[in-house]
């Protein structure tokens, strides 16, 4: 149960947070809002949509820097305490440094469980809202490829034929270039139907579906049987997988059934794997970096000069980003399992805090001997 001394740690360190997380996302909405006026420039974009861009886009931000932010945060609050006198009053009544550090591991676990559990769900919906509005008024190209529950929607051209056509297969494998079961209806520039191809299995090559076993169906005419069949398109792998909704537009409540959704019809989720296991790892990672900055800052004085505290801070923090962009590229090329490669990075910097903690303890034993 929490004392008066707990209430008190944990009131500074959400007020720290708070005023950290005020600060960082001004600058990031001011940032983002000049880049979304970059790429918007010499396209006749109102600035009204641009600010909509913006504000959809905050939230995903705010999500990417939350452990920069509790870092922050937590540095913030510990040098009050120190400045404050608050923490040698504390320290001088048998409390330690890493007890001091527990009431804000707790308000970080909750923290991170409330963004995971309640906050999440409304980033997922601002994302897809984003995408949208950047696909129109940004990309301005319609997306090629839409999964359902029945299989691989494709919208395509063929320009052999000049016609436009919905591709439609129930099954499909290797990131959606082999088809099973598919149809192919066409249509002409005036959106008048022409045709219908039915087969058992088609593979996307440089430029060319080669199917088999195809029944064509042209709207005058008989109808013909090709055992092959090269059909042109305008199709590229990457457009397939490129169409796929982002991890952040889904929320976590429904990743795990996406998941094994886009595994069913072929697709790598190794990406929807790795965002899910960031969101179930955050707590953890954002009490780590509580540690962290708690084992930086248990040796600094009261009149002591704040240059070396940040300066080792900002080294720590870059380590960290380090390792962290290093277990996504060895996650997301499958190199370490998913799991791996977001759990490892809170234990990391849970054993970099009790090595620095312990560091005193080794120089005196060195000493010594």
């Amino acid at each position: 149960m929490l004392n008066k001394i707990n209430i008190y740690v944990l009131k500074r360190f959400f007020y720290s947070f708070l005023i950290t997380l005020i600060v960082l996302a001004a600058l990031l909405f001011i940032g983002d809002f000049v880049e979304q006026f970059r790429k918007a420039a010499g396209k006749n974009i109102s600035i009204n949509i641009i600010f909509q861009l913006t504000a959809l886009n905050f939230s995903n931000l705010i999500y990417f820097t939350l452990p920069l932010i509790a870092f922050s945060g937590s540095i913030m609050a510990f040098i009050i305490l120190i400045k404050g006198s608050e923490k040698i009053i504390i320290n001088s009544i048998g409390i330690s440094n890493f007890k001091i550090a527990l009431p804000a591991i707790f308000l970080y676990m909750l923290l991170g469980i409330f963004f995971i559990a309640v906050a999440n769900p409304l980033i997922a919906i601002f994302d897809k809202r984003y995408s949208e509005l950047e696909y129109k008024f940004i990309d301005r190209v319609d997306k090629f490829a839409s999964i359902t529950k029945n299989g691989l929607w494709l919208m395509q051209e063929n320009s052999s034929t000049d016609l436009h056509s919905v591709l439609f297969a129930q099954n499909i494998k290797d990131q959606g270039k082999y088809l099973i079961d598919f149809m192919i209806l066409e249509y002409d520039q005036n959106g008048s139907y022409q045709g219908r191809l039915d087969g058992t299995s088609a593979k996307l090559s440089d430029g060319y579906w080669h199917m088999k076993n195809t029944q064509i169906s042209p709207k005058f005419g008989d109808s013909t049987f090709k055992k092959e069949y090269f059909y042109k398109t305008n199709i590229k792998p990457e457009d397939i997988t490129d169409s796929l909704s982002s991890p952040t537009s889904i929320s976590i409540w429904r990743l795990v059934k996406f998941i094994n959704f886009l595994e069913g019809l072929g697709y790598s989720a190794i990406d929807f794997k790795l965002h899910l296991y960031d969101l179930i790892f955050l707590p953890f990672l954002l009490a780590s970096l509580v540690l962290l900055a708690s084992s930086l800052t248990k040796n600094l004085k009261q009149n002591d000069k704040l240059t070396k505290t940040i300066m080792y801070s900002l080294i720590v923090i870059f380590v960290v980003y380090f390792f962290s962009n290093l277990f996504d590229a060895l996650g997301s090329t499958s190199q370490i399992h998913p799991i791996a490669s977001k759990g490892l990075l809170p234990i990391l910097i849970t054993c970099l805090s009790i090595l620095i903690y312990q560091m005193e303890n080794l120089k005196q034993i060195n000493k010594y001997e």
